[in-house]
């Protein structure tokens, strides 16, 4: 097998590195506009209640109530020790990550097919919006995208330097790449297995490979033992994973996010992305069968497989797909300089035109409409601010915000009940009637989970409803109901 096609000496060097410099400092506008404006998103509080404890506490606590390797807790635990910024604007932190998976992305692809082929990749990976999304992100999934990318990067540095110690040192930076990653989310353990499948079907790597991965093992060992106990309820699916819709909307966020459903009718606009997608991941392990790509683009099949024999979720939410984005970028990238080279031309140029225009408008969308965002918090609160009174309590369904709001003007100092599984029925329907004379707000956030009848809400119904705002968003899970019940009429019965 050969490593990969020789860069096309038709491709001029100008038109990649200007690619490269446009697509950079495109993707960081990007995802550099605005960047501290937004309100904290649930898993960046999350983040950082796990993070401020001290280490033993933090590792427990991974350990028990997550299922994410400690890496980027630990790595935050010291930010926060150190640094000592108000919680948004540790995002900067995460800013260079996209960076890297943009320039990441254009060497591979330069490595392998050439020129034209990385400027494009690195264009398509630079306006994903998925990525400007989990980019502008405090959380480990844009750490993620980009120690795989660099990982990739290693690995063929490694494979093409000359025999002797600078091999040596190529390989030795992968190890240390797949370790961090292996350390950084579990996903990883997916792109090493892919990579290691490449790796290792080359004779001459074989010794090299064998050695990193011995040294990633020996490295992971310490964490095995929690990663058992993680294991039993880590990635639970909700129901069985398949070849069905919930995959398919998870494949159609990733790549298509912010892209409005009414531009195509229901079902063709569920579908439609996932065959696409395939469509491409199968044209690029065909035009690159004698490269690494085939073996990138193998991580999300690798993980559709997975979750439907193993009943685990590794692919039914999109930001686990966001691994997938660079190798698809690269074939979507190869295609189109292969037809550009026939008489297909012109209807290639239009279509990856078109797919530009596409990406545009999700990033547009994702960036300045609220429809399209996370839930904005601070609306929420300046909504309740506005109508609450002291002795308010406050219901949250589900309570996943809690660590996000508890310390806002309008949540502070008042009662907060926080729904997070089945057992909270009980003690807050007694609550509720305990204390008819109380004005409630009910506040509904994915509460789909474990409350999908609303039962929280009925304990409710008989009390007036004295306001209702409601915060759409595209995404089910990312709206927001807000809702006032005021206290129960006298001779009201329960």
């Amino acid at each position: 097998m050969t490593h990969s096609r020789p860069p096309d000496r038709r491709d001029g060097r100008l038109i990649g590195w200007g690619a490269l410099l446009f697509a950079s400092g495109l993707g960081v506008l990007l995802r550099a506009w605005h960047l501290t404006a937004a309100s904290l998103f649930t898993d960046e509080a999350f983040t950082f209640a796990i993070a401020a404890r001290p280490v033993p506490g933090l590792v427990h606590d991974v350990t028990v109530h997550d299922f994410h390797p400690p890496l980027f807790y630990l790595v935050t635990h010291a930010a926060l020790a150190t640094l000592r910024w108000m919680p948004w604007d540790y995002r900067y932190l995460i800013l260079p990550c996209g960076l890297v998976t943009i320039v990441g992305t254009w060497t591979c692809a330069r490595t392998l097919f050439g020129e034209t082929v990385a400027a494009i990749a690195a264009l398509l990976v630079a306006l994903s919006p998925a990525l400007v999304v989990y980019d502008r992100l405090y959380r480990m999934y844009a750490p993620l995208v980009s120690l795989s990318v660099v990982s990739w990067w290693l690995l063929l540095a490694a494979q093409t330097a000359r025999a002797g110690r600078q091999r040596w040192w190529w390989w030795a930076g992968y190890t240390g790449a797949i370790l961090l990653l292996a350390y950084t989310q579990y996903l990883g353990l997916l792109v090493i297995a892919t990579q290691a499948g490449y790796a290792l079907v080359r004779r001459r790597d074989v010794p090299a490979a064998l050695c990193a991965y011995g040294v990633l093992a020996l490295g992971f060992a310490p964490w095995v033992p929690h990663l058992l106990y993680q294991l039993p309820e880590g990635g639970m699916a909700l129901s069985r994973p398949g070849l069905d819709a919930g995959l398919a909307q998870s494949i159609r966020e990733a790549f298509l996010l912010g892209v409005p459903d009414g531009l195509l009718p229901g079902a063709v606009a569920l579908w439609l992305p996932t065959a696409v997608v395939a469509a491409l991941t199968v044209a690029g392990m065909w035009l690159g069968r004698q490269s690494a790509l085939p073996w990138w683009l193998g991580c999300l099949p690798l993980a559709v497989c997975l979750s439907i024999v193993a009943h685990r979720n590794l692919a039914y939410f999109s930001r686990y797909l966001l691994i997938d984005i660079p190798p698809l970028a690269v074939a979507t990238a190869l295609l189109a300089h292969r037809a550009f080279e026939t008489r297909t031309r012109m209807a290639a140029a239009g279509g990856l035109c078109a797919l530009f225009a596409v990406c545009a408008v999700g990033c547009r969308n994702v960036l300045f409409d609220p429809f399209y965002q996370f839930p904005d918090w601070y609306a929420v609160n300046a909504v309740m601010l506005r109508a609450e009174r002291p002795h308010d309590a406050i219901i949250l369904d589900a309570g996943y915000e809690l660590p996000v709001v508890r310390d806002f003007t309008a949540f502070r100092h008042h009662t907060i009940l926080s729904f997070m599984n089945p057992s909270d029925f009980a003690p807050i329907e007694a609550w509720v009637a305990a204390h008819p004379a109380r004005r409630v707000w009910y506040v509904e956030h994915q509460n789909f989970y474990w409350d999908a009848n609303r039962r929280i809400e009925a304990s409710l119904a008989q009390r007036p409803r004295l306001l209702a705002v409601r915060f759409a968003r595209a995404l089910p899970v990312n709206a927001v109901r807000v809702e006032l019940f005021g206290a129960l009429r006298a001779g009201t019965r329960l």
